[in-house]
């Protein structure tokens, strides 16, 4: 009776381990989504809790950046380095991309599969890794004529989209193969995100947008008023907002909130407290860096300018860490700066 007892113990204890690793791992892969429906207290973002860490990255301009867990991130830069860290950003080693062209986004679905996108007048591209990074495979997209791609997501392994200039793409096979999303499609697409499984939105260059909620099998075009130029995309607290321009637009009403000038691209933590980054000019030759932190969803904001060394400085990366520490990647001639924020 007692062996029994114990075995049962034992099995539950097994099976609370897996259902934690799980829930550990959907935390993690849930933020490249920019999507965010945290109901936890989150404390008041400050100024206070921005620390600049000593990292030995190598300069570049990064677009994109995504963390795997709190200690294992990835960027990419418009040279074509992939680079990774494995102790929360101090030290990165640049990993083997064999391309030179621009990469923009990158995205994990697993620790150990991971997606880029990139390209230039040459075409468009995606990189993929099964090995968390240690080697990557370019498929070709056969886009040749309209540059490189402006959005990707992957909803697991196997099935993606990618937009870009009359591109809107899907792959159910893990990017080896692609088909049309929508026939004729001749605009620009930007932007392409799910909320979940069914629920996804896609920006184009227009006063439209597409929306789908059959996973991606059918999409509906729907106009907005007095919109142009939808970009990108974030689910906020069981709400779609789309950034035009110097705007948040929610989809559901389209009412708009107006952003701060510098804020070109935002990270949303819960409906009221988001992290914006960007750039901008004073008399000085060189621009400064800008980290801005909101509380109230941007009625009011505070901001914190950087200049190091008389080099020009734009802050370009975002990316959540865990569920209290994001990391946010600043670019310059001299050097790249590596900003990590705790809340």
């Amino acid at each position: 009776m007692r062996l029994e007892l114990i075995n049962f113990e034992l099995k539950t204890m097994k099976n609370s381990i897996y259902l934690l690793a799980a829930i550990t791992l959907s935390v993690f892969y849930s933020c490249s989504s920019d999507s965010t429906n945290n109901t936890e207290t989150i404390p008041d973002l400050s100024l206070s809790n921005l620390i600049t860490i000593n990292a030995n990255i190598p300069q570049d301009y990064y677009d994109g950046l995504t963390f795997t867990d709190e200690n294992t991130g990835y960027a990419v830069s418009r040279l074509g380095k992939i680079v990774k860290t494995t102790d929360g950003g101090v030290n990165w080693n640049l990993l083997n991309s064999n391309v030179t062209f621009p990469l923009k986004e990158i995205q994990f679905v697993t620790q150990n599969t991971g997606f880029v996108i990139g390209g230039d007048n040459t075409g468009s591209y995606l990189l993929k890794t099964t090995n968390a990074g240690q080697s990557w495979t370019t498929i070709n997209l056969n886009n040749t004529a309209n540059g490189a791609p402006n959005g990707m997501f992957f909803k697991n392994e196997n099935e993606g989209f990618i937009t870009g200039n009359k591109l809107f793409i899907k792959t159910t096979d893990g990017g080896l193969t692609w088909t049309s999303v929508l026939a004729n499609a001749d605009e620009n697409f930007n932007d392409v995100k799910f909320r979940d499984s069914n629920y996804g939105i896609a920006t184009v260059n227009s006063s439209a947008y597409y929306k789908t909620i059959d996973g991606g099998q059918n999409w509906q075009s729907i106009d907005l008023i007095n919109q142009n130029n939808l970009s990108s995309i974030y689910f906020v607290s069981g709400k779609t907002v789309v950034k035009n321009e110097g705007k948040l637009i929610n989809l559901l009403d389209n009412s708009s909130i107006t952003l701060p000038n510098p804020v070109n691209k935002l990270l949303y933590l819960n409906a009221l407290k988001c992290i914006g980054i960007g750039q901008h000019y004073e008399n000085s030759f060189f621009p400064y860096g800008d980290i801005l932190l909101t509380n109230n969803n941007w009625g009011t904001f505070l901001q914190k300018s950087y200049q190091p060394s008389s080099e020009a400085m734009n802050f370009t990366a975002v990316a959540k860490m865990d569920s209290h520490k994001i990391m946010i990647l600043g670019n310059g001639q001299l050097h790249t700066m590596v900003v990590k924020l705790n809340y």
